[in-house]
């Protein structure tokens, strides 16, 4: 869940370092994690079956989060919530990418809605794969397409 208010980022910030969620790595492996995540993103477009192309784009999307949070601090999060607190904790990304990613889509999302909300489709396809099968290929599709436009936009930060 995304913390909404600056008190809960706080708690939420103070629980990831208190489970040692961040673990010291060189700036300059942002480079794998981008890469990393386009290469996600190929294979989802490649993958025939629903539920592990939506899990391969949801995974490229965490892995160019992870590349702006180590470019900029330094950290890898081994949580995925942890990654999008610390992301907002230390405001990592750009107003304008902020701005570029709510105007982008019709349902007008922030970009860490739509993160949550492609995890929560992740989720479904992992943990209740009969529910995820009925959105069938023209949903998946539509969700790789989603997150392709996110890395473009994140990847002008790296």
């Amino acid at each position: 869940m995304i913390p909404k208010t600056d008190q809960a980022l706080e708690k939420a910030y103070a629980f990831c370092m208190r489970q040692n969620t961040f673990i010291r790595i060189d700036k300059q492996s942002y480079v794998d994690y981008r890469d990393e995540a386009l290469a996600d993103l190929a294979s989802a477009k490649k993958e025939e079956d629903v539920r592990w192309a939506i899990v391969k784009a949801y995974q490229a999307l965490f892995h160019q989060c992870t590349a702006v949070l180590v470019k900029n601090l330094g950290v890898y999060s081994k949580d995925h919530g942890c990654l999008i607190t610390a992301l907002l904790k230390h405001a990592l990304i750009q107003k304008e990418t902020l701005e570029k990613v709510h105007s982008l889509f019709d349902h007008k999302k922030t970009l860490f809605e739509e993160i949550d909300r492609i995890r929560l489709s992740r989720n479904k396809a992992l943990y209740f794969p009969k529910t995820q099968s009925k959105l069938g290929k023209e949903e998946t599709s539509k969700i790789i397409e989603e997150v392709r436009a996110l890395l473009m936009i994140l990847g002008e930060q790296l």
